[in-house]
């Protein structure tokens, strides 16, 4: 397990080249944070366009069923729509019934796919074999 690096997420998250967007919800300034909602952009080349995958959703459980998550999901299909995406990609546990519920609820419709993960290891091993 890696230890949350802030230094690196600012480096990630912010300036030309930033690898994430992130909306964060606080009840009023300089309180503790009571969601997010992070977002990736890729591009879709069998539409020819840009795409947005929803890597986060988080919600204080003190401020879950109070319409927050919904709220957050709003603005994050507002900056879909804004960026030409024709769809929008949402991640989640294969176990997590409530966020499954949820994003259902919002009509998002589950789809089967297979996902391949690659460790730093393998990226490692594969990036030395060269071309």
């Amino acid at each position: 397990m890696s230890v949350l690096d802030a230094e690196r997420i600012r480096q990630s998250g912010f300036g030309q080249n930033a690898m994430f967007e992130a909306w964060v919800a606080q009840e009023r300034p300089n309180a503790p944070l009571a969601a997010h909602a992070i977002i990736t952009k890729g591009y879709d080349i069998r539409r020819a366009c840009p795409s947005v995958v929803l890597c986060d959703l988080y919600v204080v459980p003190e401020h879950r069923r109070g319409g927050l998550a919904r709220r957050m999901m709003s603005e994050v299909a507002r900056r879909a729509r804004q960026l030409g995406a024709r769809e929008l990609a949402i991640t989640t546990g294969v176990k997590n019934e409530v966020a499954q519920r949820f994003f259902a609820a919002i009509g998002a419709k589950p789809q089967q796919a297979a996902v391949f993960m690659m460790s730093a290891d393998g990226i490692e091993w594969l990036a030395a074999e060269g071309l």
